[in-house]
């Protein structure tokens, strides 16, 4: 017989130890030396040992755990071993996927040691046991995330600053975490902000004089006072740190520079996810006059003034153009954003790269008028299109839009599926537990409990089973619509204008070089077929 292959999982949050009372009874030291000893006393083969630290047990990225899947997977051990299942996973959804799920399909022993939990023995009392136990973590994360949810609601009410860093401009009060002072320099760049924005600046004016004077932009001056923030990893390493104007904009937006505390724009879609869902005004939590202002009520009050009344007047002009998003520099890669300028009487949009707007350092600066970008595209497809004027042969050539609800349909279809699986799981479990209340399994007050809980459950899962079937009809009712997709490709053939639809079923993206003196500028179109 060969001797069994164990993999030794181990995890720890803060959660964790709360609930522990703070002991060092679960630290992750603790749990490898008694997995490796208990391991070691059933002369099973150690693989390795998986361990995440400072992840909740309902996070759905925890790297060595997603480790762990791949390598079971692979079959590269039989057994999976952790000091609780509450180690492995708080989430009900988890435990039935891997545990009940995968584990069981791959042979793959799963060991809980305090749980007495053991999926190799025959005992039919040590699944149920398991799914009790999934059931009462999950439900503890539950209200754990509503009880932290009610403490900072309360704080915001009470003009408690709970952010991870202050607002530029402020600092966090050393004797109090939740107040926020005055940090007299960066303050003073924000008055210069707001003295600039009334003297006529617009904010991209601003940015470019910001960055001219080369004050840091708030990331980096966060980072120069020692504060421990990451930059967000998908922006370029140079912009990141340069002026833009959506920061100066953001910063004249703001109610706390006149001292009033704004709080509670966004939340978690729920307890397990990470998405964070914009919050409706009116459900904000503001508190006035909270804290010391950096910017007179007057002052701020005229800056919103001038910003409502410039957002009218150049709502039409600045409105998002049929090629936004698919432009960019062909110097430095960056996308070409939409300006005015003015010719005489006539005013007109160009595209200018947002790099070169903040900076004239980082790049050389591509430009062009878009009605000249327009009419260039224009005339390039409808040389394509005369090529194929056969319009099925066309059809074949363009990828319509369409074609994408195919997978928003499988997507849905799929959620379906697990939706009615999740519920008959539900009505399973309760059906065991009404077993376990006649065999005196269970009392009648935890029969009781726990049949509660499975009817919140169950109408959770048969709410969302509602709105995915409405979801499913409604993409079931645009794909009906595919008729005209013959009428789009006629519209195409000859056109005197560029459409939006032309733009999305043509056009992947569009690099535009700085033009040289004496040649053509040079323009290079990646189509979407």
């Amino acid at each position: 017989m060969n001797t069994p292959t164990v993999a030794i999982y181990c995890r720890l949050s803060k959660e964790d130890l709360d609930k522990e009372d703070k002991t060092e009874s679960e630290s992750i030291k603790n749990q490898k030396i008694m997995l490796e000893k208990y391991a070691l006393e059933r002369c099973w083969n150690i693989f390795d040992f998986y361990i995440d630290e400072d992840y909740s047990g309902s996070d759905r990225d925890r790297p060595e755990f997603n480790r762990m899947i791949t390598d079971s997977l692979l079959g590269r051990f039989n057994i999976v071993l952790c000091k609780k299942q509450a180690r492995f996973a708080r989430d009900i959804e988890y435990i039935e996927k891997y545990v009940h799920g995968l584990f069981s399909e791959r042979q793959i022993r799963f060991v809980a040691v305090l749980d007495s939990i053991d999926t190799g023995a025959s005992n039919r009392s040590v699944k149920k046991a398991s799914q009790i136990n999934s059931l009462v973590d999950e439900w503890y994360l539950s209200d754990l995330s509503e009880n932290i949810i009610s403490s900072l609601t309360t704080k915001r009410k009470s003009a408690e600053f709970i952010g991870s860093w202050a607002p530029y401009g402020y600092r966090k009060d050393p004797e109090n975490k939740n107040a926020l002072l005055i940090d007299p320099e960066a303050a003073e760049n924000v008055r210069e902000i707001y003295r600039l924005y009334l003297l006529g600046y617009g904010v991209n004016r601003i940015a470019q004089l910001l960055n001219q004077r080369e004050i840091p932009n708030p990331l980096l001056y966060k980072q120069q006072n020692k504060e421990n923030i990451n930059p967000n990893p998908s922006r370029k390493t140079i912009k990141r740190y340069l002026w833009s104007p959506s920061t100066v904009s953001s910063i004249l937006h703001n109610r706390v520079y006149q001292g009033d505390m704004v709080q509670g724009k966004y939340k978690k879609a729920n307890y397990k996810s990470k998405k964070l869902l914009r919050v409706p005004p009116s459900d904000w939590i503001i508190v006035q006059g909270s804290h010391q202002p950096i910017i007179e009520a007057a002052v701020f009050q005229a800056v919103q003034s001038k910003l409502a009344s410039r957002n009218r007047v150049s709502s039409l002009h600045l409105r998002r153009h049929i090629l936004a998003g698919k432009v960019y520099c062909g110097e430095c890669g960056s996308r070409l954003i939409k300006s005015g300028g003015t010719s005489g009487k006539r005013r007109i949009a160009y595209l200018c790269c947002s790099s070169h707007n903040l900076s004239k350092d980082l790049c050389p600066g591509a430009r062009i008028e878009l009605s000249d970008l327009e009419n260039l595209l224009l005339t390039e497809i409808n040389a394509f299109t005369a090529q194929y004027f056969d319009i099925h042969q066309l059809m074949e050539f363009v990828k319509f839009q369409p074609a994408s609800s195919d997978s928003l349909k499988q997507t849905a279809s799929f959620r379906l599926k697990e939706l009615q699986d999740y519920k008959k799981n539900v009505l399973k479990k309760a059906e065991i537990l009404y077993q376990d209340k006649l065999d005196g399994i269970v009392s009648r007050d935890q029969y009781l409990f726990f049949r509660d809980k499975l009817n919140e459950e169950l109408k959770h899962y048969e709410a969302e089973e509602l709105t995915q079937q409405k979801n499913l009809l409604k993409l079931e009712e645009k794909q009906a619509d595919t008729d005209g997709k013959l009428q789009i490709i006629e519209s195409f053939r000859c056109a005197d204008c560029l459409t939006q639809e032309m733009a999305d079923q043509f056009i992947d993206s569009v690099y535009v070089y700085k033009k040289k003196k004496g040649e053509a500028q040079q323009v290079i179109i990646n189509w979407s077929f």
